[in-house]
C-alpha cells in the first residue's frame, strides 16, 4: 500500500513521461521535434506568399487552401471545419486593401524621388498625365517597390519612360493578384460546398452511375 501511495504523489504527466522515456528513450523529444516540424512547415508556407501578403495567419489560409484543393469532395479525411475558416474573411479583406490602386499623388512622389536623385527634368503636364494614367492602376506598395528598384538599377541620367515602370510593376502586381484570386476561390468553393450536400465523390459508385 505504501508503494501505491507513493505513486499517487507523482503527477500523472510525470509518470507518463517516465514511461515514455523508458520505452523509447526520447521522452518529450519526439513531441518537441513534432512541434518544430510544424513550425518549419508553417514558415515554409509563409515563404510561398507574395511579400505584401505575409501578414499574421496567412500561412494557415495557404494550408487550408491546399486541403480544399486536394481533399474537399474527394476524401472523407477532409475536415469540414478548420480554424482558418474563421479568420479567412478578415485576412483576405486585408489583402484586398493592399491591392487598392495608388493615387496620382503616389505616382507624383515616385517621379519626384527619381527626378531629384538623377537630377533630371520631369515631363510637362501632358506627359505627367500619361505617367499618372498608366501607373495609377498599380497598388502603392508596387509603385514604391518599382521606385526603389529603378533608383538602384536604372543606368541612365534621365527619367525612366513608362515602360520601364511597367516592366517592374507588372510581375509583382500579377503575383499578388493571382495569389489572392486563387486563395479567395478556394474559400468560396468551400462555402458553396458547405451549403450544398457536402458530398464526397466515390470513383466506383460515380463510374457506375454514369454507365
Amino acid at each position: 500500500m505504501k508503494k501505491i501511495n507513493s505513486l499517487t504523489t507523482t503527477s500523472a504527466m510525470d509518470i507518463y513521461q517516465q514511461i515514455g522515456m523508458q520505452l523509447s528513450g526520447t521522452g518529450l523529444e519526439e513531441q518537441m521535434n513534432t512541434a518544430e516540424k510544424t513550425t518549419n512547415h508553417l514558415l515554409a508556407m509563409r515563404q510561398q506568399v507574395p511579400v505584401q501578403f505575409q501578414i499574421g495567419g496567412i500561412e494557415y489560409l495557404v494550408l487550408r487552401g491546399k486541403e480544399i484543393q486536394t481533399l474537399m469532395g474527394k476524401s472523407n479525411d477532409f475536415p469540414i471545419e478548420n480554424s482558418a475558416d474563421g479568420i479567412a474573411p478578415d485576412i483576405l479583406q486585408q489583402c484586398v486593401v493592399h491591392m487598392a490602386p495608388c493615387t496620382r499623388e503616389d505616382v507624383a512622389i515616385c517621379l519626384e524621388r527619381i527626378a531629384s536623385t538623377f537630377q533630371c527634368k520631369v515631363p510637362d503636364e501632358i506627359g505627367l498625365t500619361e505617367y499618372f494614367d498608366i501607373l495609377s492602376v498599380y497598388p502603392k506598395f508596387v509603385i514604391n517597390f518599382c521606385t526603389d528598384s529603378l533608383l538602384v538599377e536604372y543606368q541612365y541620367p534621365r527619367l525612366p519612360v513608362p515602360k520601364d515602370f511597367v516592366d517592374r510593376c507588372e510581375p509583382m502586381y500579377k503575383d499578388h493578384k493571382v495569389f489572392l484570386s486563387e486563395l479567395t476561390k478556394n474559400f468560396l468553393s468551400l462555402e458553396v460546398w458547405k451549403k450544398g450536400n457536402m458530398r464526397v465523390k466515390n470513383k466506383y459508385l460515380d463510374n457506375n452511375d454514369s454507365k
